[in-house]
């Protein structure tokens, strides 16, 4: 066993070595204030408070130590490789969003492609909504990063953010994840009295569909409130039950208000059309069948980013943070930049596996069956097979197979 794992070490190293000769990762903005931290593939350790005043240093480093992972700092410090945090003098740092696999909710029991498709779509819509959308960022401050292994990371180096601490870091993430939500920050309503049997006073709320034009929350919660509707539509009762726990005891003749409220049509118009054409909810005839669907809307918003997102990563004012231009040492692939135009496009099993990475053949043998596209090739099938040498640095750290 041992012998094996050398072998593959040895193959992993001599093609990470090979990159980096001839394809070096550029040196981050502000060198010489950062950090550098990095894993290897024959040491048991992870290597920190490493600094570089030049990047010919770095180059030489990567190229003469050949680690497994290499990260640099998120802040920036006036002595960036004393040997504690203490002594390094913190002058801020960039605000980071990192988005995994691990944090992505229906990933699990994905395929690797798909997962990597769904975690893209998450990346997309943390940038639309939110890096460019309601905090308005920059594009010059904003980089977008493929990860090199199931995820993206988003850095924004705007100046004004540098100086904020981890409570501030901790409100935007706050606002991202929706962490405070409730109904009436994303549906505001006002109450009305009414007088009940026997002269009991019972409080109403008349509830507001936020406006095309709102912003924030309340413009997803238009959104949200649609997809709600559409899945009252769609999915049977027992469906409803499972998706929605607040339905769990809710009867058949309730979900089946739920519906004609809705879909029901009303002249030429369904209920949910009006509501959207006059941002109300007052179409709804019964109040109970009205406040259970709004809590399915505020589950729905509430899943919608919280716990999609690595809170730590953005809450922390000291991260390393994976070096744009390295190497992944669990896949071999590349940590991409990318513009947002450019991630529309983005296959991580094509566009970051690294060019200079020959395709000459090599024989594995795949331990479970696979069926997976690593660049121009697919690998098919299980046990031994002859695959290109770039295929096989993939399978070998992904631990799904083992040089023949």
């Amino acid at each position: 066993m041992g012998k094996d794992v050398n072998r593959e070490v040895e193959f992993a190293m001599n093609l990470f070595r090979e990159y980096y000769r001839r394809s070096p990762p550029p040196a981050p903005a502000d060198l010489r204030e950062r950090e550098f931290g990095f894993m290897f593939f024959d040491r048991d350790f992870v290597r920190r408070h490493t600094g570089f005043l030049e990047e010919n240093d770095l180059r030489r480093f990567l190229l003469n130590h050949v680690p497994s992972h290499a990260y640099f700092s998120s802040a920036l410090y006036e002595r960036p490789s004393a040997p504690t945090m203490d002594l390094k003098g913190w002058k801020g740092a960039d605000l980071i969003f990192d988005l995994d696999a691990d944090h992505i909710r229906g990933a699990e029991g994905l395929s690797y492609e798909d997962m990597l498709v769904l975690v893209k779509k998450e990346a997309v819509s943390l940038v639309d909504r939110f890096i460019f959308g309601e905090f308005g960022f920059d594009e010059r401050h904003v980089r977008i990063s493929f990860s090199g292994g199931r995820g993206y990371h988003i850095h924004v180096s705007d100046p004004r953010l540098r100086r904020l601490g981890s409570h501030e870091r901790g409100e935007i993430i706050d606002f991202v994840t929706g962490t405070d939500l409730d109904l009436e920050s994303v549906f505001p309503s006002t109450a009305s009295m009414r007088k009940d049997f026997k002269d009991k006073v019972k409080v109403e709320r008349a509830y507001r569909v936020p406006g095309r034009d709102q912003g924030g929350w309340r413009r997803f919660g238009r959104q949200v409130l649609e997809k709600v509707a559409r899945d009252v539509e769609a999915m049977s009762d027992q469906g409803l039950r499972e998706r929605y726990p607040v339905l769990q005891k809710a009867k058949e003749a309730t979900l089946a208000d739920m519906r004609r409220a809705l879909h029901g049509r009303r002249g030429e118009s369904t209920g949910l059309e009006l509501m959207l054409r006059d941002d109300s909810l007052e179409y709804f005839t019964s109040d109970r069948v009205k406040e259970l669907f709004m809590q399915m809307v505020l589950q729905s918003l509430k899943e919608r980013m919280a716990g999609q997102i690595d809170e730590p990563v953005t809450r922390d004012v000291k991260r390393l943070i994976r070096l744009p231009g390295s190497l992944h040492g669990k896949t071999g692939l590349k940590v991409v930049n990318m513009t947002r135009d450019g991630m529309d496009d983005f296959d991580p099993l094509r566009d970051a596996v690294p060019e200079v990475f020959p395709d000459t053949p090599v024989k594995v043998l795949l331990k479970d069956p696979l069926d997976i596209h690593v660049k121009d090739f697919r690998v098919r099938g299980e046990g031994a097979m002859e695959v290109p040498a770039y295929a096989a640095l993939f399978l070998v750290l992904r631990r799904w197979a083992c040089l023949a």
